[in-house]
């Protein structure tokens, strides 16, 4: 009868330590799923932001072309209509910068994107354009490295690659870095 005994106390055993490690493996399994669920919610959380962000700046961009296009059909030369151009590209760029901030874990376009932004609101860099007034060149200027960075936005919310820099807006960069060898900007 001992020996029967300790058989079923050893069964007993075996279940038990069975049951102990079922369960373990159950704990650890669902460990493993939360923390796979929460890094999944964490990236599209992420994703989320970058998106909303890009879509702001995107709209900001947008937003100055259409300022721009409605400015140069009431555009009449005078002083007035050249500060409200100023204005137009300032408080957009501007806008637009601070959203491009928000973009998290794209630091390639973040980068790109100040570029392109600080070449759009350093229209003061554009040289001079046979035919066109001095506004107007500064609103193609201003107009054109806002169409680049629609471009980069664009790319990144497609979720494709960046694309290279245009030859005009490299252009633009090296005109606008040449000015500034010249007339550095003070006070910054």
């Amino acid at each position: 009868m001992m020996i029967g005994m300790q058989a079923e106390t050893l069964v007993g055993l075996i279940g038990f330590g069975g049951a102990v490690v079922g369960a373990g493996g159950a704990l650890l399994g669902g460990w493993f799923q939360h923390r796979q669920q929460a890094d999944t919610a964490r990236r599209e959380r992420w994703e989320g932001y970058a998106r909303s962000a890009g879509e702001a700046a995107l709209t900001e961009l947008l937003t100055a072309q259409e300022e721009m296009t409605d400015w140069a059909r009431r555009f009449s030369g005078s002083e007035h209509d050249a500060n409200e151009l100023n204005t137009i590209v300032l408080k957009r760029g501007s806008a637009a910068t601070h959203s491009s901030l928000l973009i998290p874990e794209a630091s390639e376009l973040r980068v790109r994107l100040k570029v392109v932004l600080d070449v759009m609101m350093d229209y003061y860099s554009a040289p001079a354009q046979e035919g066109f007034s001095q506004s107007m060149t500064r609103l193609r200027w201003s107009y054109m490295a806002a169409q680049e960075g629609i471009e980069l936005l664009a790319a990144f919310l497609r979720g494709e690659r960046l694309p290279t820099p245009t030859a005009g807006f490299t252009t633009q960069r090296s005109q606008r870095d040449a000015y500034r060898a010249e007339h550095p900007l003070t006070g910054f």
